[in-house]
């Protein structure tokens, strides 16, 4: 964590984002928005096919990731410096990647294979701007999330969009990124899971 940001935690505000920004870490949504969506899709069945996509798109991604901070690699599991995403985030593509193709060949729901394919172009998009900008894949995420939850659950799973100010407020209280980063996260993660669920035919 940077002196900025530690600064900001030592505030009440500074807490409460933290608390927020842990909470929604990526990796944690990615496995709690899973078996959500293998219930909706599929029911019980849906949840056990869930569980092979969270193999490639959270447990590998989570080890690179936690592998990469313990021998120093990486100064945390967020990511925060943008010199440090490349590699991870290319991991995790071709993990995620590999599970896209997991998926279809043993002929899982198509909700969940989609969501693999979004998760996918949802990574590679954010990892190409993060090569030059560092776009909020907190905000990304949370974004993705609502919007999948919303395609498929309807009107009453679209209150989880109102996860999505809260992650932004988190990430400008602690100076993790500006409001332009913050919405580009937003733009990418729903515009992204969106299109992709959407030409897939979900739902």
């Amino acid at each position: 964590m940077t002196t900025t940001q530690g600064a900001q935690v030592t505030t009440p505000a500074g807490r409460v984002a933290a608390r927020i920004t842990t909470v929604t870490s990526p990796t944690l949504l990615l496995a709690v928005l899973y078996p959500v969506v293998g219930a909706l899709a599929a029911g019980p069945v849906g949840v056990a096919w869930s569980l092979i996509g969270m193999l490639f798109t959270v447990a590998v991604p989570a080890f690179i990731v936690d592998r990469g901070v313990r021998t120093g690699r990486y100064t945390d599991h967020h990511l925060r410096e943008r010199e440090q995403r490349a590699v991870p985030l290319g991991l995790a593509a071709l993990s995620v990647a590999i599970g896209v193709v997991v998926l279809f060949v043993l002929g899982a729901p198509r909700a969940i294979t989609a969501l693999q394919l979004a998760v996918l172009v949802t990574v590679a998009v954010a990892t190409g701007i993060t090569l030059v900008w560092k776009v909020s894949f907190h905000t990304a995420v949370v974004a993705a999330a609502a919007a999948v939850l919303t395609l498929l659950g309807g009107p009453w799973w679209a209150l989880a969009w109102l996860a999505v100010p809260a992650v932004g407020w988190a990430r400008l209280v602690l100076r993790a990124h500006t409001l332009a980063q913050v919405l580009a996260g937003l733009v990418v993660g729903a515009g992204v899971s969106t299109a992709v669920l959407l030409l897939a035919g979900v739902p």
